[in-house]
This record gives C-alpha cells, structure tokens and sequence, in this order.
C-alpha cells in the first residue's frame, strides 16, 4: 500500500563528486542543502551574498561577481543607524560604510573565484515576488527595514526570469565552459503574498526553469518543491509556522537530491560519514573541555581521511 504521491526521481546525466567544486545561491532552503553539505566537508560556497530570494537579484549578482564589478560606498543606503547594500541579506550590513564595503567585495570576490572553478552551480528561487527601489527601479535583496513607501513590489513573469538567465548563463559559460547548473524551487510556502499569490509565485519560477532546462543542455531542473508538496504532503513535515520544511522533510529531500546527481563514490562516502557528523554535531553535557576537543580533533582528520579516499 502507498501511502503518498511519490515523484519520479531520474537519475541525471551530470553527476557531483566528493571533490567537486559547487556554488548554492538562493533562498534559505539554499542554504539547507549548504550547512549540509558543508557539515560532510564538501568543497562549497554558501550563498556568498546571504539569503537571496528573488530570481532577479540572484541574476544580478552573479553577473556582477562574473564581471568582478566592486562596490564602492556610494552604492550603500543609510538606515537606522547602519549602511546597507540591496545585493546583500542584511547580516552584512554595518554602522561602517568602510567596512561593510570590505565585506561584501571580499564576497564578490570568493563568488567570482568560485564561477571560475565551479563544477556546480546550484540555484534556489524563493518567489517571483519582489521589491523595487523606487529612487532606481532596481529590485532589492532585502528592504532592510526601511519604510514600505520607498519600495515598490512586483511579480516578475517566466518570460522575464528566462530572458535574464538565459543572457546570464552564456556569459558565465564564456568563463566557465564545462559548468553545470541546478535549478529549483524553494519548497517554503511565502504565505505573506498569500495563498493564490504564492500559487502565482511559484508557478513563474516553475515555468522558467523547466524552459531554461529544456532549452540548455547543461541545465538540469530538481523538483525540490513538488516533493514537499506532494511526497510530504502532511504538516508533520512543517516546522511549527507551517510554512518552513522540518528538518526531517530538509533531509529527505538532499536525499533525493543525492539520488539524482551524486556519484555512487558520493553516495558511499556520504552514508560512510554519518557516524563522523553525528559525533562532531553533538556536544557531551559534562564532557571534559581539552579530552572533548582533542575527541573532535581526531574524529575531524579521521573524516578529512576518508573524504580523501572518496575523492
């Protein structure tokens, strides 16, 4: 007996190895798969940027690091107390301009080393709604709290999505000819456009990227989405707003994920690592400071070993 709607999992073509080189961009589910990825030691770099949500702004700041166009303090927004930069999640922004500069061209910078070199390029959209600054018409990363007056928001079509990727994506393959991208859809539900402006979000983002996947040999769709929706269609998979998948739905998806586009040597070296993330992840409650560090040093170059071996 089935007890759900299962979606068909396809082996892909393009395969990620132990070694691989990968760049995640989006939302927080991006950011999931990332803080996953990284605990088993893969070579990633984790949303550069921050949280980016709208495909829009994603676009844009790829293009800009491709291009290696840095910030300059004239770009930045003052508020409450704090200079701002609508490319960046609000965890960057500081009281010093100088140094909100520095970070984020520190980021450009890793981001634009990481298209070079990447084998993957991993995108999560989060909605096809955003908000434009109304002084420039840009779409902004994040509002950072400044008055809704000053915004603008918008739905972006999938004709719009696709004309941008599409001039996006042959500009970094003039960069990085053998690169590969995985496009999906945030599984999180944005409530706060409501219940048919998600449906309408969503549906954007899936038509783009299913045409950007048909269109581009070297672009393939994962069905992040449609596996919290239908696979695990129950709300014990929710967290308590009942928006953001639990950590239990986050799993089973990278699992499914890992069916389609690990290497069987990833799949080993994954399930083979799972004792080593559960000792390093857990903290003993009375534990001994030095014997508990000197444990996780070990446990640490024990795992480093065995990636080694599976790369």
């Amino acid at each position: 007996m089935k007890l759900t709607t299962e979606i068909p999992i396809f082996r892909s073509e393009h395969q990620i190895h132990v070694s691989d080189n990968l760049l995640l961009m989006g939302s927080c589910f991006a950011q999931e798969m990332g803080r996953w990825l990284l605990d088993r030691r893969f070579n990633v770099n984790q949303n550069p940027n921050g949280i980016l949500f709208h495909p829009s702004v994603i676009a844009r700041c790829l293009r800009r690091a491709a291009q290696r166009v840095r910030y300059g303090e004239k770009e930045f927004v003052f508020h409450n107390e704090r200079h701002h930069s609508f490319d960046f999640h609000g965890s960057f922004s500081s009281e010093n301009s100088i140094e909100l500069e520095s970070k984020v061209n520190e980021q450009l910078d890793r981001c634009s080393d990481s298209i070079a070199k990447a084998s993957t390029l991993v995108l999560t959209w989060g909605s096809a709604w955003g908000y434009k600054w109304t002084t420039t018409g840009m779409w902004v990363s994040n509002c950072h709290k400044i008055p809704q007056e000053n915004f603008v928001k918008e739905l972006v079509t999938s004709d719009e999505i696709v004309a941008e990727y599409q001039s996006l994506l042959n500009e970094l393959w003039t960069i990085n000819p053998g690169l590969k991208v995985i496009i999906s859809v945030s599984p999180v539900r944005y409530w706060r456009d409501g219940a048919q402006g998600n449906v309408l979000s969503k549906s954007h983002l899936l038509i783009a990227a299913n045409r950007l996947a048909d269109a581009n040999a070297a672009v393939h769709y994962f069905p992040a989405y449609e596996i919290m929706m239908d696979e695990l269609r129950d709300y014990r998979f929710y967290n308590a707003d009942m928006l953001h998948p639990s950590s239990q739905a986050v799993e089973y998806i990278i699992g499914k994920f890992q069916e389609m586009f690990f290497s069987e040597k990833s799949k080993q070296y994954v399930l083979k690592s799972e004792p080593f993330i559960r000792f390093l992840n857990h903290r003993p409650l009375h534990a001994d400071e030095s014997q508990w560090r000197e444990s996780r040093s070990l446990k640490e170059q024990e795992l480093i070993q065995l990636l080694n071996l599976y790369s």
